[in-house]
Order: structure tokens, then C-alpha cells, then sequence
């Protein structure tokens, strides 16, 4: 199998062969380096990105390659097919890293269901965003109550649900999710002003410059989730429901 990574620190596309085993439907590797006591280099570039491809006999296709939490009973079982590993093993005193590669497929998968959120919240906000323009005080406060709610529950729902799971198996990611926490501080912080100016029914010119502040850090939060979470979660998840 020939595995093409993208550099640590150049960026540019590496390609390694490597010797993957198929365990109970899952495709393994392990960072062997034949017992080397260091990394390969691979590895190092798979930790800074773990989108990577994958070239077989018969196909090529991408995949995200992660550090599955049960690695000793998988390397248990590399080597009770691959004694060659065990070896590898006990030549150095570093613990040899499996990886699984999670192939990424194009059945609706969490990744999808991520961007049919962000676009109904979109729709959600546009529809508040005319409705600043003509809507009662009634309306508007209906309008903020379910949207704040929604926002609410879809960030709380990945800081608990979803991130910690990416964290675990993409340790490369946590830069990343770090970043979308800081994020959703700052959207609670604008949506909290927004619902606070609706409720007491300020002034429209100042209500409207307050949610076009929330709308654009959240045009601009969906977009650099989208970006890098997308292929993570299409890799492992199912889509809910």
C-alpha cells in the first residue's frame, strides 16, 4: 500500500509505502520504522495532517488517519498475524503507534449533517436579519428566542459530543478546536447582546449593527468549521437521526 502525506513543516505531498492489514474491517498500519528509535516520518505528518491517500492494487481513495484509543489489542493483533512487529518492538524502547485509516466515503455522514446545520442556521439568521427590517417587537423576540436557542444547543452539542471524540482520535486537530471553542465564546457573547437589545427594544439602527456583528463571526465560524472538520467527522461519525 503506498500512503501520500502531507509535510510537518514543508507542506508538500510525501509518499511511503507501508505494509496495511485489514483487522475485522479495519485498515491498520504501524509506525515501525523496523525498530528504529525514532518515529518515521510519516508519522510526524500524519499528527499535523491527518487527511491523507491511500493507493491500493485496485483503488485510491482518501482518508484520515487517527490513533484508535484501542491500540494495544490492535497491535496484539498485528502481531499475532505479523511476528515481524513484535520484533520491530522489541528493538526499541519507544512504543510503536498504530494508525487506522478511516476512509472517506460519500454516504451522508456527521461531516454532512455539520454543513446541513450551518445552512439552516443561515437560513435562520437571513430570515431574522429582513425581519429587523418590518417585524413587530412580538416577532423579532419569537425569532431571537429560537434562533439564541438553536445556537446555544448546536455549540453545546459539539463542545460535549462531538469535539472531545475528534480530540482523541486526531490529536493534529486540537489547534483547530481550540480555535472553535474561543469561537463559540465570542458567538455567545454577541447573541446574549443581540437578545438583550431585542428584548428591550433598542434603538433599530444600533439592533441591526449588533446582529450584522453577529451574523458575519458566525458567515465567518461555519465557513473555518466546515473547512477543517468536515473530512474528521465524515471519517467517523454517522449523521444523527
Amino acid at each position: 500500500m503506498k500512503l501520500t502525506t502531507t509535510g510537518a513543516r514543508t507542506g508538500r505531498k510525501h509518499q511511503v509505502t507501508l505494509g496495511a492489514l485489514d483487522i475485522d474491517g479495519r485498515l491498520v498500519v504501524v509506525a515501525s520504522a523496523m525498530g528504529a528509535p525514532k518515529h518515521p516520518a510519516w508519522y510526524h505528518n500524519i499528527r499535523h495532517h491527518p487527511l491523507v491517500t491511500v493507493e491500493t492494487d485496485t483503488e485510491t481513495f482518501e482518508a484520515m488517519a487517527a490513533l484508535p484509543p484501542d491500540r494495544d489489542e490492535l497491535f496484539a493483533e498485528v502481531v499475532a498475524r505479523e511476528p515481524g512487529f513484535g520484533d520491530y518492538q522489541a528493538r526499541t524502547t519507544r512504543i510503536l503507534p498504530v494508525v487506522e485509516l478511516h476512509r472517506v466515503d460519500t454516504a451522508r455522514r456527521m461531516g454532512d449533517w455539520l454543513v446541513e446545520m450551518h445552512d439552516w442556521l443561515r437560513g435562520e439568521l437571513k430570515e431574522m436579519r429582513a425581519e429587523l427590517d418590518c417585524g413587530t417587537p412580538r416577532e423579532l423576540r419569537l425569532r431571537c428566542a429560537g434562533l439564541c436557542t438553536a445556537l446555544t444547543r448546536h455549540h453545546t452539542g459539539e463542545a460535549r459530543n462531538i469535539f472531545p471524540v475528534l480530540a482523541d482520535r486526531f490529536p493534529a486537530l486540537a489547534p483547530t478546536l481550540a480555535k472553535l471553542d474561543e469561537e463559540h465564546v465570542v458567538v455567545a457573547r454577541l447573541q446574549e447582546e443581540v437578545q438583550q437589545l431585542v428584548e428591550a427594544e433598542a434603538d433599530p439602527v444600533r439592533l441591526r449593527a449588533e446582529f450584522d456583528r453577529l451574523r458575519s463571526e458566525l458567515d465567518s465560524h461555519f465557513a473555518y468549521e466546515e473547512r477543517t472538520l468536515v473530512a474528521a467527522l465524515n471519517a467517523l461519525l454517522p449523521a444523527p437521526g
